[in-house]
């Protein structure tokens, strides 16, 4: 068994795994919320997942990691450790530092003077993409930032974010979603877009030989070493690099510890149909291999703020559910 730890209302990004729906064999998995978890004093013997971490606050990032401490000692395999994995913050601006990627990342609210335009601006907790297109100059972004204030926006939690992407052709974005599940590697697949965010994808765009490289990256499943040094710097064991080539050399933009697994529907490629299978197919390999426990009752001893926050919260009851 499987167990994913999500925010309230954040765990559809796995109800494709949960509900039995990837498309391949895969283990049995189950979700549960930070704040059902924090109450539990037995739990069921499993391979527990902390996903989606930057939706936490910091005092629940504290519990999150006395939790993650408790269930070790318990004998439970766990992945993601809240103490150690990097923030969007911090693993941009140490790939930067590392010379892995040729841009940084500002605080907004930390009077940002960035080297290279042009830059945009996001939040650092949400993966709803830019709040911003593409800002030129310092006048420009200082405006930029007034705006937000102006507008009720506060500063606290906002990037500023150097552009760093290459169109694949005239107008044509791509950019790279590899995992890591465990101590392995999955290049899952390609977004292929009308814009620079490449985010959702455009229907249509990608030609043949799209498809064909991308089915190519797909079944090589050849990792670039950028992105696994990313992996290993942020510390992630499960989670979604997007990553893409940017004069020569590979860039990382985020890495998502609660990505979403899209359940797998036709397509009108025959090409990335096949693709789409065969990237499913190892992801429950994967998962497979990271499988453990039976299911059968464990108890766990809970740290300090564990300990606190359960004994304001009370309902000592086992969570997860079916």
């Amino acid at each position: 068994m499987i167990v994913f730890l999500t925010a309230n209302g954040h765990a559809f990004t796995v109800h494709t795994l949960a509900n039995g729906k990837l498309g391949a064999p895969a283990p049995v998995i189950r979700t549960a919320s930070y704040d059902e978890m924090f109450k539990a004093r037995t739990v069921p013997a499993a391979t527990y997942v902390f996903a989606g971490l930057d939706q936490l606050y910091d005092w629940e990032l504290k519990v999150a990691s006395d939790l993650h401490r408790a269930l070790a000692v318990a004998g439970q395999r766990v992945l993601n450790d809240p103490a150690r994995v990097m923030s969007r913050y911090e693993l941009l601006h140490a790939l930067h530092e590392e010379g892995i990627n040729p841009f940084d990342v500002h605080r907004a609210d930390g009077r940002p003077r960035p080297r290279r335009f042009p830059v945009f601006l996001r939040r650092e907790f949400d993966h709803k993409g830019p709040l911003t297109g593409l800002i030129d100059d310092q006048p420009a972004l200082e405006a930029a930032l007034a705006a937000l204030r102006a507008a009720g926006e506060p500063l606290r939690g906002v990037l500023v974010v150097e552009f760093a992407g290459e169109p694949v052709a005239p107008g044509v974005w791509r950019k790279m979603g590899t995992f890591r599940i465990g101590d392995a590697y999955h290049v899952q697949n390609a977004v292929i877009e009308d814009n620079w965010v490449a985010k959702q994808g455009t229907q249509g765009l990608a030609t043949e030989a799209m498809r064909a490289e991308e089915a190519e990256a797909v079944a090589s499943n050849a990792v670039p070493e950028a992105v696994r040094r990313a992996f290993e710097l942020s510390a992630i064991a499960w989670g979604r690099a997007d990553h893409a080539t940017v004069g020569g050399r590979e860039v990382i933009y985020e890495i998502n510890t609660n990505p979403w697994v899209y359940r797998v529907r036709p397509m009108p490629s025959s090409t990335r149909d096949a693709t789409l299978a065969l990237a499913r197919e190892r992801m429950g390999r994967l998962l497979l291999a990271i499988d453990t426990g039976d299911g059968a009752p464990v108890a766990i001893e809970p740290g300090p703020r564990l300990a606190a926050y359960a004994h304001t919260n009370a309902a000592f009851v086992s969570p997860i559910r079916p």
